[in-house]
């Protein structure tokens, strides 16, 4: 019964360390004619030397098989503020897709400070500093 206890406290630490990496919302941040693009907003562990929000952005052209996607940003840390300046009032059809890779490397940069170190937090929009992040 010891060793029941034991397992069963590990998967619930498990359990809650996903849990508080899970997707939030959804944030429509483009539209047009052909192409939505949005971002998945994963906000996290309420540590505090985290103060930002964490998403992978995604692109879609109107029309495509729900499979067809491309993700332009498949770890982005932003400020709430350039959150905000990215929102759209423009509703659109988004998708759900796995986050395997996004939980990976979030949960890398949690726990390595170097990498966090030199990871570029976006405070402006989060298409400008996509479109920044491709001009270097």
């Amino acid at each position: 019964m010891r060793l029941f206890g034991c397992f069963t406290f590990v998967f619930a630490l498990a359990g809650a360390s996903a849990h508080a990496q899970q997707l939030t919302e959804t944030v429509v941040l483009s539209v047009s004619s052909s192409t939505v693009r949005w971002a998945d907003v994963y906000k996290t562990t309420g540590r505090a030397d985290d103060p930002y929000l964490h998403l992978r952005v995604l692109e879609k052209k109107k029309g495509t098989d729900p499979w067809v996607f491309k993700e332009l940003a498949h770890h982005l840390v932003v400020t709430p503020q350039a959150l905000e300046a990215s929102r759209i009032k423009r509703k659109a059809k988004t998708y759900a897709y796995k986050d395997v890779e996004f939980l990976g490397t979030y949960r890398r940069w949690l726990n390595d400070p170097a990498i966090r170190a030199e990871t570029p937090v976006c405070d402006k929009t989060i298409l400008s500093c996509l479109k920044n992040a491709g001009s270097d």
